[in-house]
């Protein structure tokens, strides 16, 4: 008591008291105003995802320097809102902080990739991988990563602990990983057995004899990638007792490049002609999935190709593609030419029969055509493609719709009844003889084997043009459009649109 007194005597007492009702009469709390205020416009912001919640946040991280936590809600509120630059600005500064957490590094990683910066957020997820257990979002978002750069050792690397993590976290599995960009990836599918085919795949361009237990394991798993994964498996372990690998890593690029997975099949080809550079059968189908590819200039693949006829001017695989290319680039004498010498190094092939009745046809030698069309069949009469590709050549050029293409026609729906080519040529065959209601009938069967044919939702669309149902048409080719995006298809179904003014 005797203390506070002296407190009092002294005027230190008072001198307190009046500092706090200068405080108060200045309005400053240990809490402002403002930065209620600011609190408050943030969580408004923040309910229509703009960039007005993130520059809130950050200017009250700077307000409040004890609050480095800021940073990261900046930074996630930046990236809600879309402004890339900024989440990485404001993440960083969290990071300087030491107040970044594992999610924040994953959308610092993600603002990076979104950015198009794919180095550097590589270099977020392998800090974070290195710095923190491993997860399932990191791991995945590494593999997605390496596999854009296309570094499959690490990718490799990082789909196998992707799978040790899921065996050993059966209990938590959470499915995440589907929602990244894997090549194969399908929401309908367990994680372990998209991960599986993946990795199935990579190893099949990569390291071939790694690859069938992978592919086996998602076979097993899933019905959908059990064909491609069963066939791979086949062809490795039959090509692996000859002890090439060149060989092996050509024939599952062949396998790859059969189901269209022409990215992975080209680096298997190259990885084969990086092991046997002499290989002009690698070098030959190493040009053709450039083409398939890229076909930006017309330059692209012809190198490979033509080196590949140097190293075995009697490559059947370097005789065919080059004629592929020529044929590509317009010239059908070029194409003409090594198509030939295809068929004369293999004359019971009736695929490269018909690509020969397609380049008679294409310089108006509509009987040569026809011949070699024929000859196709009479290989092997119990083919459906070859009855098919008759039936296409009458449509496309008019020939014998009656006598030749219908009973053609027929032959293939014998042969393959549930096949909806075969259903829609038939159609088409009807549909220019006039025939329209049983030409609808077979177009309709063909999208009930498969409502995704884009060729037969063109068909149907245009022959409800000429019935006048124009709504149907309509709706026709706008999913012959979705179907099939920058195809031929698309272009004929939007021209059609256009020209009978259907908006």
């Amino acid at each position: 008591m005797r203390d506070m007194r002296k407190l009092w005597d002294e005027g230190i007492i008072q001198r307190i008291v009046g500092l706090f009702v200068l405080i108060t009469l200045l309005g400053i709390s240990p809490r402002p105003h403002a930065v209620r205020r600011g609190f408050e416009l943030a969580r408004l912001a923040q309910s229509d995802n703009s960039l007005r919640a993130a520059e809130q946040l950050a200017l009250l991280a700077e307000q409040l320097p004890w609050r480095d936590d800021l940073w990261e809600q900046a930074g996630h509120s930046a990236m809600n809102a879309g402004a890339y630059a900024e989440s990485i600005e404001y993440f960083e500064k969290a990071q300087t902080a030491n107040q970044l957490s594992v999610s924040g590094h994953l959308a610092l990683g993600d603002a990076f990739l979104s950015s198009e910066d794919l180095d550097s957020a590589v270099r977020t997820w392998e800090t974070l991988k290195q710095e923190y257990s491993p997860s399932e979002e990191s791991l995945a978002r590494l593999a997605d990563a390496y596999l854009k750069k296309d570094d499959y050792d690490k990718t490799i690397l990082v789909l196998k602990e992707l799978i040790e993590f899921n065996v050993s976290n059966l209990q938590t599995l959470t499915s995440n990983v589907q929602t990244f960009d894997f090549p194969f990836g399908d929401q309908g599918k367990s994680p372990i057995s998209n991960i599986s085919y993946t990795l199935g795949i990579l190893l099949a361009a990569h390291q071939p004899e790694s690859a069938p237990p992978y592919l086996l394991q998602a076979a097993e798993q899933d019905i959908e990638t059990e064909t491609l994964a069963r066939e791979l498996v086949f062809v490795i372990q039959r090509a692996l007792p000859k002890d090439e690998p060149a060989y092996t890593l050509l024939v599952s690029g062949q396998k790859l490049a059969q189901h269209n997975q022409w990215r992975y099949a080209a680096h298997a080809f190259q990885q084969a002609t990086e092991l046997r550079p002499d290989y002009a059968e690698a070098w030959a189908y190493l040009g053709e999935a450039y083409q398939q590819l890229d076909n930006s200039s017309p330059e692209i693949g012809l190198a490979e190709l033509e080196w590949a006829l140097i190293l075995d001017p009697n490559s059947l695989a370097a005789n065919t593609f080059m004629a592929l290319y020529w044929q590509r680039a317009g010239d059908h004498q070029q194409s003409q030419v090594y198509l030939q010498k295809a068929a004369d190094l293999d004359p019971y092939n009736a695929t490269l029969l018909i690509h020969l009745g397609e380049m008679w046809a294409q310089s108006g030698d509509l009987v040569t055509a026809q011949r070699f069309h024929e000859e196709a069949i009479e290989l092997d009469p119990y083919d459906p493609i070859s009855y098919q590709a008759l039936v296409e050549f009458c449509i496309r050029y008019n020939v014998e719709l009656h006598t030749l293409a219908l009973p053609a026609a027929r032959q293939a729906l014998t042969l393959e009844p549930y096949n909806p080519a075969a259903l829609d040529v038939m159609g088409q065959v009807l549909f220019r003889l006039g025939d329209y209601v049983n030409a609808e009938r077979f177009y309709l069967q063909a999208l009930a084997n498969n409502h995704e044919h884009h060729p037969t939702h063109l068909h149907l669309g245009l022959l409800y043009i000429l019935q006048d149902q124009l709504e149907l048409a309509r709706l026709h080719l706008t999913l012959a459009i979705t179907l099939a995006p920058n195809s031929a298809t698309a272009d004929h179904a939007q021209r059609l649109l256009r020209e009978n003014l259907l908006p």
